[in-house]
């Protein structure tokens, strides 16, 4: 089971070799929102509107939390593929080490001031009545989940990273499976509801990272590897990586501000289009992530080919980047349209929330083509470590929103609503489309020359 350390660029790319990654990367990056998505639908199934509606906001709070901190991700990725360009195992174990201790320390501060964050968190929702009380529930028991998920986030991140995407497949697979059987078992067989519900996913992100790190270990990635404190506390890298993590933190604060804002507007139209809405948003996330998996291999490819000096095989990562992702989309799209019946069947059995959704569920299928170009380029630039334009393109994007909502919602109402989500999603791939020229050159630059061929 020991690692086989092989240059990164010796296998041309081609369709078949770039889905190779990005059909394990998709299963992997959809880890996340199926668990989200499977806590609604458990609901769903076991519950009414008002316990769907507050694991639906529950879920929401911790979309937030732990999104907001998905540089922990997204970051480790890039620098450890830059690292495996390079072929610097001591650095790419560097790029584990360092995020890990930090993704433990902000998980434990969640922790600690879980009372003031679920006040705040709760209230910003704006729910009421019985969906507030099943919400807060729910976020008492997810909460002490929450280094756990940063740390898997890390673990991820690095393995994505350093191209073992069959070990970051089935981890997210098997995480998934725990989550499902364990959420479904202690809502029917031990009564626990909405508890329950989030004990079981608590318990399966606990065993993800824990197996995580343990597949690390075998396949020999730090073995060997002499780590010193001052390599782990060396200043100059500390502040490149939060300078990259401080740009993705300004974009996911963006995103999810306008994922709360749609939450928050949804509550107060009440249990049954905040159901509604819970559903079209859970969909759209998983195909984000759906989208975004192909994008992670093309961010890997990107941070490779940069760590290696590979001009030409970065613009070939690019072109079949766009090509999959936007055949892709469109094959979303007409799943859509063709399983509807399907898809929202999953989420509840109630005719009222499904018929009610039927009728917002144009937006969804647009959104793939909308969004798939953001998806790609977004992991481009970080597997660059160039985050400024993916930061800028958020902060130009929301600007679009929060002008287009108030005038097409009083117009148009929810459909207004998700209008101004739709704007929202094409700013960002048009704004990085706009940006891409711009990074070649930094990222090679006019002294680095291509690799001699051995």
């Amino acid at each position: 089971m020991a690692q086989q350390h092989t240059k990164p660029d010796q296998e041309p790319l081609s369709f078949g070799s770039y889905w190779k990654l990005a059909i394990p990367l998709t299963l992997a990056g959809l880890s996340g929102p199926i668990m989200n998505a499977t806590d609604t639908a458990v609901m769903g199934h076991f519950g009414d509107a008002a316990t769907m509606g507050g694991v639906a906001v529950g879920s929401q709070i911790f979309n937030t939390l732990y999104w907001l901190l998905g540089f922990f991700r997204t970051s480790t990725s890039g620098f450890a593929a830059q690292a495996r360009g390079a072929e610097d195992r001591h650095d790419a174990a560097l790029q584990l080490l360092r995020p890990l201790l930090f993704a433990a320390l902000v998980g434990c501060a969640f922790v600690l001031l879980q009372g003031p964050l679920g006040a705040v968190a709760l209230d910003l929702m704006g729910a009421r009545g019985e969906v507030e009380s099943h919400a807060a529930t729910y976020y008492g028991a997810r909460i002490w989940g929450a280094p756990a998920v940063l740390m898997g986030y890390v673990v991820a991140g690095w393995l994505i990273g350093m191209a073992e995407v069959r070990w970051a497949m089935l981890l997210s697979l098997g995480t998934d499976l725990l989550n499902l059987v364990l959420t479904v078992g202690f809502v029917t067989l031990l009564g626990l509801g909405v508890s329950g519900v989030a004990w079981g996913t608590v318990l399966a992100e606990v065993t993800k990272v824990l197996v995580g790190c343990l597949v690390i270990w075998r396949r020999g990635h730090l073995r060997g590897v002499r780590i010193e404190r001052r390599h782990v506390a060396d200043l100059q890298a500390i502040t490149r990586m939060w300078r990259v993590n401080g740009d993705v933190l300004v974009r996911t604060t963006c995103l999810l501000g306008v994922f709360g804002w749609i939450t928050r507007q949804s509550a107060l139209l009440g249990p049954e289009v905040l159901a509604v809405n819970a559903i079209l948003m859970h969909m759209q996330i998983v195909i984000s992530s759906a989208l975004g998996g192909i994008g992670s291999a093309a961010g890997m490819l990107a941070g490779q080919a940069i760590g290696a000096r590979s001009r030409g095989r970065f613009h070939d990562a690019l072109r079949l980047s766009f090509w999959t992702a936007s055949l892709s989309a469109l094959a979303i799209s007409l799943a859509c349209v063709v399983a509807q019946p399907l898809i929202l069947g999953m989420f509840t059995p109630l005719e009222s929330i499904v018929q009610t959704t039927g009728r917002y569920y144009v937006w969804i299928v647009l959104f793939p083509v909308a969004i798939f170009w953001s998806m790609i380029l977004e992991n481009v630039f970080t597997g660059a470590t160039r985050a400024a334009p993916i930061r800028n393109a958020l902060l130009t994007a929301s600007l679009v929103f929060f002008v287009a909502w108030p005038v097409l919602s009083t117009r148009w109402g929810n459909h207004g609503l998700w209008m101004a989500f739709l704007l929202f999603s094409l700013t960002r791939s048009v704004y990085l489309h706009l940006a891409l020229p711009r990074l070649v050159p930094l990222a090679f630059p006019a002294r680095a020359r291509e690799p001699v061929a051995a």
